[in-house]
């Protein structure tokens, strides 16, 4: 019966074109019951940010946005834009903020990348310009 109810608390999401949240197929992520699927990736000022894709086992793919700033970086921050218009207009998601030159969006608040939405990753260090990869 449980199961059952978060499916169809996930399927009302999905339908009224919802982002979700989940924490059970997070869990999963976490212990590696997920696979690694896509990453895309863009650079500038000595900056690196990767858009990770990981398929899991429920058939979904989520996502993690990382940055990786150059040598002399400080102040990373990464966050994850959604867009249900293919990128016209989007909503800022997971932000993360660290003091080190790299960071990384949390595991356990995954977000679910189903149509409409597209998502990328975005980031940047030390007041660099902001860095975004593709949309996927």
């Amino acid at each position: 019966m449980k199961k059952t109810v978060g499916r169809i608390a996930v399927a009302c999401a999905v339908a009224i074109g919802g982002v979700i949240a989940t924490s059970g197929t997070a869990s999963a992520y976490g212990t590696g019951d997920c696979t690694y699927s896509k990453e895309r990736t863009a650079s500038g000022s000595g900056d690196s940010v990767i858009l990770q894709v990981w398929r899991c086992p429920d058939g979904h793919d989520y996502v993690k946005g990382i940055i990786s700033g150059s040598a002399n970086a400080s102040r990373a921050r990464v966050w994850l834009d959604d867009s249900i218009n293919g990128g016209s207009s989007w909503t800022q998601r997971q932000y993360t903020s660290s003091s080190s030159r790299s960071t990384q969006t949390p595991q356990n608040n995954l977000l679910f990348d189903g149509s409409p939405h597209k998502v990328r990753a975005c980031g940047d260090t030390s007041g660099h310009r902001t860095i975004c990869t593709a949309w996927y």
